[in-house]
């Protein structure tokens, strides 16, 4: 009796550890699609504060010192009369690595970039096309927020477009 009894026990154990283990592999599929989503989301707002200097849309998925990095380097278009008008050709997701509230992102990032006038809109500069690794780190209070961007490669390609 006492050996069914413990037999009972070990699989009311084991059917427990392979639910909470489902549900960690769930909960974790969902901050991965989340902090997917935050850094696409990051690139549409950079796209659209580098066209129209308006950084509204990245309020809530980057923090403040992202945001003002980002708006430095704006202005500094702006004060020479230009603005870069970019598209994301291409993104993959090399590697999402969670540690606690913290999310580290790798990468691989093609962007085309255009610098156009601010008054005539016209390209101003050579279109380039640069290629990059990237490391987003992102921490989770509420939702997921973009705290630290770091270059890890960069390489500038030949464009024809």
């Amino acid at each position: 009796m006492q050996c069914k009894f413990q037999s009972v026990i070990l699989v009311s154990l084991a059917f427990l550890l392979l639910l909470l283990s489902s549900c960690t592999q769930i909960e974790r599929a969902k901050d991965t699609s989340a902090v997917k989503s935050v850094i696409m989301h990051y690139h549409k707002g950079l796209i659209h504060a580098s066209k129209m200097g308006e950084m509204t849309p990245l309020n809530n998925i980057a923090s403040d010192e992202v945001l003002r990095k980002l708006y430095f380097w704006i202005a500094a278009w702006d004060d020479a009369d230009m603005y870069m008008d970019a598209e994301l050709k291409e993104i993959q997701f090399r590697s999402v690595v969670f540690s606690g509230n913290t999310a580290k992102v790798t990468t691989a990032e093609d962007w085309l970039y255009n610098y156009r006038s601010l008054k005539t809109k016209q390209v101003v500069l050579p279109t380039e096309r640069i290629s990059y690794e990237m490391e987003y780190t992102l921490n989770k209070n509420s939702a997921w927020t973009i705290t630290l961007i770091s270059i890890k490669k960069e390489e500038k390609k030949h464009s024809k477009e």
